[in-house]
Order: structure tokens, then sequence, then C-alpha cells
């Protein structure tokens, strides 16, 4: 009796924190088929007539974020997985001059807080003339996830048993090879969960495009929802079908990368 109490008890908790926790949500979706005066007056309540050419405004302005988001989110994500999986690989199974001291460097920037890193990644992205260009946020993405996901690439890889490494050898596999071909479909899940986890970071990062694009078609989600809030003041309908439409591709990458998503965290935390 006692045991049924006790598992009641944490389901009842569990479905509560559920419901706190996607209240917002549910809120944001009523709101985005209602009109201003429908908000004002009937805020908790959902009587229609439902409005849903406010998805239709919003459509029209937030498509071109969306874009710019997905080059954004998208390319640093790619490039960041291929960088830190073969530079995990390189730590974990090459010997070279300087492993040791480079690869500690490289773990020593997890340390720094990223607010420290934005006045001097803006002056290095000024010089380099990078503002107001996609390859601002791209590059400095792909550089501000190396650390941590290099460190996880490198312990993975040395999990890995190393007769496999060494019958590729033997095969007369070069390294890259081995890599391509071995190693990054052992890495699978880790990559993925790594590509995720860059894209995700991107779409909602707001600081660093703030700074860096000015030019209003090239304003990401976050910056031109941002925007459209102080243009729009009070239409909050169109401006809450904007935050749906911007969270639906994040919703379709999780559905499509999910089981992925899984067997990486999984995978990560037995190797570390």
């Amino acid at each position: 009796m006692m045991k049924n109490t006790a598992e009641f008890g944490k389901h009842l908790f569990l479905i509560v924190l559920g419901l706190l926790l996607l209240y917002p949500l549910i809120l944001m979706l009523q709101m985005s088929v209602k009109n201003t005066e429908q908000i004002v007056y009937d805020f908790f309540g959902l009587s229609g007539p439902f409005h849903l050419e406010n998805y239709a405004r919003a459509w029209e302005e937030v498509s071109p974020m969306i874009w710019n988001s997905v080059v954004m989110a998208g390319g640093s994500a790619m490039i960041s997985v291929f960088v830190s999986g073969l530079a995990g690989y390189g730590f974990g199974k090459l010997k070279f001059v300087g492993k040791e001291p480079l690869y500690w460097l490289i773990f020593a920037k997890m340390m720094l807080p990223g607010v420290l890193n934005l006045i001097p990644s803006f002056v290095l992205a000024w010089k380099l003339n990078l503002l107001n260009s996609y390859f601002a946020v791209i590059l400095f993405a792909v550089g501000g996830a190396q650390p941590f996901w290099v460190f996880v690439m490198r312990t993975f890889v040395q999990g890995q048993p190393k007769e496999l490494f060494e019958s590729a050898k033997v095969d007369g596999a070069g390294e890259f090879r081995t890599f391509l071909f071995l190693a990054v479909p052992l890495l699978r899940p880790v990559l993925t969960l790594s590509a995720l986890n860059v894209f995700i970071n991107v779409w909602n990062d707001y600081i660093w495009p703030l700074v860096t694009i000015q030019s209003f078609d090239k304003r990401p989600i976050t910056t031109g929802l941002a925007y459209l809030a102080t243009t729009h003041v009070g239409e909050y309908g169109p401006l809450m079908a904007g935050y749906v439409i911007a969270s639906v591709p994040l919703v379709i990458l999780f559905s499509l990368g999910m089981r992925q998503f899984v067997q990486g965290l999984t995978g990560g935390a037995v190797k570390l």
C-alpha cells in the first residue's frame, strides 16, 4: 500500500511539473490564434473565432529570418562536427609533437566564461571584415564549440578498442580513411549529439548576432523577433504566431534525431 502511494505521489508530481513546463507553450499557442481584443478581454479563454491569418502575417515577416538562422546554425553544426571529430580522433589516436600541451591549451578555453570573449571576438571579426555576414556567426560559433566537443570526441575515441584501428592500418588504410570509414561510424551518436547541440545553441543565440549583424535582411530569428516586438507593439497574436513558427524547425530536428541524440547522451556518459 505504501509503495502504491509513493508511486502515485511521484507520478502526480511529474504530471504537475510537466503541466507547469508546458503552460508557457500552451499559452503561446493560444495567443497565436487570437486578435488583440480577445487577448485583452479573454486572456485565458479559447473562445472563437480563431484568427489563423496571424500565421500568414507572421510567416511573411519571419520566413527570411528562419532561412538566415538555418544557414547560420546548419553551417555551424556541420563545420563544428567535422572539426571536432577530426581533432578528437587526432588527439585520441595519433602521436605528434606538442600533442598534450596543445590539447590542454584547447581544454583551458572551457574555463573562460563566454562573456569574456565578446569584446575580443568582436574586434577580431571587425579586423577580419566579417561583420554583417553569416561567417561572423558561423566561424565564431564553431570556435566556441570546439573545446568541449574536442574533449568529448577524444575521450570517446580513446575508449574504442585499439585493435580496430590497428586492423585498419594492416589493411593499408591511411589516417584520414581510417577516420572517415571507421571512426565516424563509431562516433555517429556523439557526432549527432554535437550537431544538435551546436545547432540549437546557434539558433537560440541572441547576443552575438545582435552585435555582429546590422542589416535586417541577414538577421536570425532571435534578433529578428525581438525587433518585431518593438515595431509591432500590441500585435501579440502575429508575434506569438512568429514564435510558434520559429519553434517548428527545432521540433522537427529533435523528432528526426531523437534516437541518435539519446544514444549520444548515454554513449558519452558511459565513455566519460
